[in-house]
């Protein structure tokens, strides 16, 4: 038995930074959210910060609205 994996037409933007990422979707009138995450132990982004151009998004969720799950990258090693 096989997985069936359903794609989205806006899976391409994985990848980008999220500047150019929201930039396409509203150029396309495309309604979305974005769900910050990080790893273990990292400090999560929230919505009172500005994550500037270090913010890319890792993966795309289909449904309405699209979600767009971004991370900043952090090389900050304790």
């Amino acid at each position: 038995m096989s997985a069936h994996h359903e794609s989205s037409e806006w899976e391409f933007l994985i990848g980008y930074p999220l500047e150019q990422a929201a930039e396409i979707l509203k150029e396309e009138s495309a309604a979305y959210e974005v769900i910050w995450t990080s790893a273990p132990k990292k400090q999560t982004v929230t919505s009172s910060q500005d994550p500037g151009e270090d913010a890319y998004v890792i993966a795309v969720r289909s449904g309405s609205p699209l979600r767009l799950v971004c991370a900043v990258q952090d090389w900050h090693v304790e």
